[in-house]
């Protein structure tokens, strides 16, 4: 059971616009079920044109023209992590969604986030948001919110434990490459297969006229009985081929890092045999080493009586006192 978060950039209004009419449902939805589509939960922007607005009057006038002027996110989770908690956990009152919402603010900051939907009309529960990808200091930069690998495996490390770990779910595999189907591929596998008619523009324009043709009750009966054995369970296959290879990635430099820890390991263990010997080389000598230091030590006294008696001779001591003084200390020539 995973957590679920995706991102998606969206350069222009109209591909903004593209995304939230679907977002809306005010264009035929085929995947929806439009008897639960009044259980869909929205906060912020209602529609379409209002979120338009809000973005028109939130951008800054001056940015360049390839600027990503809006992040998608599509969070959700695996189907069995709805099914383990026995429902759709919609309530953005204190739900799944609820964290969700609450950590896109904090990351964000809640001026910029002009749209969450809670789609609870298809087959696994999902929420989209909007976001205006402002910094702290009002730059347009989508970069510091998706540049990169590690901006993005921070994100879903970030995401998993607000929302994901305290609920039981798994975090994806890191650097996995596995893809998201969007729903119109998915409609053309079905109709490749020979699993579904294909749709016609006078199927669409019945459904949003509110009547559905024959065509599209087939298509819409056949995706809700064959979904999960065709193309969510090529998509898990591909997924988890794709953490596969991740995992032997991981497995490869693991192998390499043992190794490696291997030949310190040796080493070490070298150097402290060569330590071990030479400790007992020193055990080995200590006798002759008490046995020199005995004598110097000797010496050394032997030395400090001649100094001293170099001193009394200085003072005046005739030759036979000084004589007389080494034959009683012992010292001869």
């Amino acid at each position: 059971m995973y957590s679920i978060i995706r991102a998606k950039k969206h350069k222009s209004l109209a591909a903004v616009a593209r995304s939230a009419r679907h977002t809306f449902r005010e264009q035929p939805t085929p995947n929806a079920d439009s008897t639960r589509s009044n259980q869909n939960r929205i906060v912020g922007a209602k529609s379409c044109h209002e979120l338009i607005q809000a973005m028109d009057e939130r951008l800054p006038a001056k940015r360049r023209r390839d600027a990503v002027v809006c992040i998608e996110y599509l969070i959700t989770a695996s189907p069995e992590s709805f099914e383990r908690h026995g429902g759709p956990l919609d309530d953005l009152g204190a739900g799944y969604f609820r964290d969700a919402l609450a950590w896109v603010r904090s990351r964000h900051g809640s001026d910029n986030v002009l749209c969450a939907a809670v789609h609870l009309d298809e087959s696994t529960p999902h929420m989209a948001v909007y976001v205006i990808p402002l910094t702290s200091d009002l730059r347009l930069s989508a970069r510091d919110f998706l540049g990169g690998p590690k901006v993005m495996t921070e994100m879903q490390d970030s995401f998993h434990a607000a929302c994901g770990m305290p609920r039981g779910f798994l975090r994806g595999v890191k650097g996995s490459k596995a893809k998201h189907n969007d729903i119109a591929s998915f409609y053309r596998a079905l109709a490749d297969a020979g699993e579904a008619p294909r749709l016609c523009r006078i199927d669409y324009i019945a459904k949003a006229a509110g009547y559905e043709t024959e065509a599209w009750q087939k298509a819409d009966g056949m995706l809700r009985a064959n979904a999960k054995e065709v193309a969510v369970e090529s998509i898990r296959k591909k997924a988890q081929l794709a953490r596969a290879k991740v995992i032997e990635q991981h497995e490869q430099e693991l192998r390499a890092s043992s190794s490696r820890l291997q030949h310190e390991i040796a080493a070490l263990d070298q150097r402290a045999r060569s330590v071990s010997r030479r400790e007992m080389e020193i055990v080995r000598r200590q006798p002759e080493l008490e046995i020199t230091q005995a004598k110097v030590e000797a010496l050394e006294r032997l030395l400090n009586q001649q100094r001293s008696l170099v001193k009394e001779s200085s003072r005046g001591l005739s030759k036979k006192a000084v004589r007389d003084k080494e034959l009683t200390l012992g010292i001869t020539h």
